[in-house]
């Protein structure tokens, strides 16, 4: 496993630039995410107001993880593309007789290192907007600091395990190939 990891490390960071755009897609849905529950205390406010604080918020919530979940496919099918180009690579490691899980181990760093970047600086960039537009007065109903760490947690956990979840049969599959057919075909 270790080996894994380490391999899939140095795999990541030589494949970074091919990780931006997961990345920001992630990052965009965490910067929702938070900034949603970060004001959830004044959307439940002003849509009381309206008649139906806990439909309107719901369906708020619910739109924030949807946009999030849309940076999680976009990290899985990055990770489709990364293996479909790494064929040659999974033959070769195949072929010297490296076991089929650090092989899986290594091809899940990438999106988990995808979607953590992209969580976590869309997080960060979620609460220092929220912070400041609370004290500039731009959100007349306030900015929460304890929604805004509520959301943090819920977007890095969401958009990790969803890359996860989402990675693994593709990475699976291509780990499972016969060395020779990824060798013939890469």
């Amino acid at each position: 496993m270790r080996y894994g990891l380490s391999y899939g490390w140095l795999a990541a960071r030589r494949r970074l630039g091919e990780m931006i755009l997961p990345a920001i897609t992630t990052a965009t849905g965490a910067f929702l995410v938070v900034i949603v529950f970060g004001m959830s205390e004044g959307i439940r406010a002003q849509s009381a107001s309206l008649g139906h604080a806990d439909e309107i918020s719901a369906v708020v919530v619910l739109i924030a993880v949807t946009v999030l979940l849309v940076g999680v496919v976009e990290v899985a099918v990055a990770t489709t593309r990364t293996v479909a180009q790494r064929t040659r690579e999974l033959g070769v490691l195949g072929a010297n007789g490296i076991p089929r899980t650090p092989v899986v181990i290594a091809l899940l760093v990438e999106p988990v290192i995808a979607a953590l970047l992209g969580a976590v600086g869309g997080a960060a960039l979620a609460v220092i907007a929220g912070v400041v537009l609370g004290a500039v007065g731009f959100v007349p109903t306030g900015v929460a600091i304890g929604g805004l760490a509520l959301g943090t947690a819920i977007a890095v956990a969401v958009s990790v395990v969803a890359a996860l979840a989402t990675s693994v049969v593709p990475t699976w599959n291509a780990a499972s190939r016969p060395p020779i057919r990824s060798l013939s075909t890469g």
